[in-house]
């Protein structure tokens, strides 16, 4: 196999992506994903990316082989420092160890790279200082980071959930396959609290427990009151979790998919709510109106009608029928908004 490695190898010098001539939306790339390299294959690869434009570059070795057998994390950061149009890196099942961790958070500081997946590449796990290291070098420039499959600990987590809390600007994040503990989930749960700007989480392949789940859901769907599902948090979305997933990722309307703002979700909560109460004269939406704060109430009018009207209520009650248990209470609000 090695003259075919060898012609690829040449073509691939030959080959310079046109950047002018894509359609928008489209991003040139080049995949290596469980493929087997003897002898010098990756030495032949490694000198034909170097300096090649490409966008997305993944590299992810076949597991079970030897550490020769594959694309070095040496080799690696070599092209990515040669690529300064280079967005998004995939590195799998190879040894990263901190000086590379090193190399890698300066290639991302110094470059374009937005997105970091990192599977599996961590012998023991990714410790302590790695975690420190990837979180305060890159954190603040990656808008998405896939850490799956790592055996993160739950220090580790301690760390990742301190720097969620300090709300930056990364929106994705994979923690699938990490055998995470409850204490990490509610260590997570726990950071959502102060960030908005994280839109999805990664979970798939956890073994979440009944308390983690709980966790989360006092996190993003506090139902016990109309204001603690008004202070729940609107824009992460979860993925792989075996319940109901409170905030959506977006919807379809006119034939075309729109994402969901954290103010769709937190409309669609309300509507939820009031929709429950007002289902049963024991728990109609009057007698805890009292515990709502006044300003509050604009927002319901607007969640009703903005849900009801733009999304379906199958299974809800008529709208109709919340705005008149609103208005009962509206002399309440009256007074505020005549007062001289």
């Amino acid at each position: 196999m090695r003259p075919h490695w060898r012609e690829f190898a040449d073509a691939l010098k030959q080959f310079t992506p046109a950047f002018g001539v894509l359609p928008d939306g489209c991003e040139t790339y080049f995949t290596l994903q469980y493929v087997q390299l003897a002898g010098n294959v990756a030495s032949l690869l490694k000198y034909a990316l170097m300096n090649k434009p490409f966008q997305t570059l993944s590299f992810v070795n076949k597991t079970g082989v030897g550490d020769n057998d594959g694309m070095s994390v040496d080799s690696i950061v070599d092209i990515v420092d040669s690529n300064k149009h280079l967005r998004d890196l995939t590195i799998g099942n190879d040894r990263i160890q901190l000086s590379q961790m090193k190399k890698i958070c300066s290639a991302v500081c110094r470059g374009s790279i937005v997105e970091l997946d990192l599977q599996n590449c961590f012998e023991n796990g990714i410790g302590d200082d790695m975690m420190t290291y990837l979180l305060t070098n890159s954190g603040s420039k990656l808008k998405r980071l896939g850490l799956p499959c790592n055996e993160i600990t739950s220090s580790s987590i301690t760390i990742l959930a301190n720097f969620l809390a300090t709300n930056p600007p990364l929106q994705n994040l994979d923690l699938s396959n990490n055998s995470l503990s409850g204490n990490c989930v509610d260590l997570l749960a726990n950071a959502l609290r102060s960030n908005t700007l994280l839109r999805s989480l990664n979970f798939s392949d956890n073994t979440i427990s009944d308390a983690g789940k709980q966790s989360l859901r006092l996190v993003l769907h506090d139902d016990s009151s109309l204001n603690s599902i008004a202070d729940s948090n609107h824009s992460c979305f979860l993925e792989g979790v075996a319940f109901y997933a409170w905030n959506m990722r977006g919807f379809w309307k006119g034939g075309a998919w729109h994402e969901a703002p954290g103010s769709f979700n937190r409309a669609r909560k309300i509507y939820n709510l009031l929709s429950e109460r007002n289902k049963s004269i024991s728990t109609s939406n009057v007698q805890h109106f009292d515990e709502v704060d006044i300003k509050i109430l604009p927002y319901m009018l607007k969640a009703v009608q903005r849900y009801a009207v733009e999304i379906h209520a199958y299974g809800r009650v008529k709208a109709l029928s919340i705005v008149y248990e609103v208005m009962r209470k509206w002399d309440k609000v009256f007074p505020l908004y005549t007062k001289e």
